[in-house]
């Protein structure tokens, strides 16, 4: 998977886009591959110029093998309480995975609408998922 940290830095530069975090993906044949979560400015709206203009962006400044394979546009990130955006939530909710712990998060709600914009409505049978996935996110 391509670095995270030039995937994050390729989105920032739009003015729409207030904040992104990009998390692996398991995918059976390239084995990861980096999905990315937006949330865009307050007073825009979600459209698919945005979405194509990120995708553009990345393919740009990394290339084609750093292409997303989802972009999401979510209401608002999934924080602690020091503001520092829970990449690890994110890469479980995409890998439809048990987010853990989630009460001490200063927003613990927005994980069920991210959920539910990534997943659907309907409750999906969760998977045990890799250990590099399970950790992701987590200081070392």
């Amino acid at each position: 998977m391509p670095d995270r940290d030039m995937l994050l830095d390729s989105n920032l530069d739009s003015v729409e886009i207030a904040e992104a975090a990009v998390v692996p993906v398991v995918d059976e044949i390239k084995g990861r591959v980096p999905e990315v979560y937006i949330s865009i400015k307050p007073g825009l709206k979600t459209n698919k110029q945005i979405i194509d203009k990120v995708t553009q962006t990345i393919e740009t400044m990394i290339g084609k093998i750093a292409r997303p394979k989802r972009i999401h546009v979510v209401p608002d990130m999934p924080k602690t309480r020091s503001g520092k955006i829970m990449r690890r939530v994110l890469a479980a909710i995409s890998n439809r995975m048990h987010t853990g712990d989630i009460t001490t998060l200063a927003n613990p709600d927005i994980v069920e609408q991210i959920r539910e914009l990534v997943q659907g409505r309907e409750a999906t049978e969760l998977r045990e998922g890799p250990a590099d996935i399970k950790l992701f996110g987590e200081e070392q």
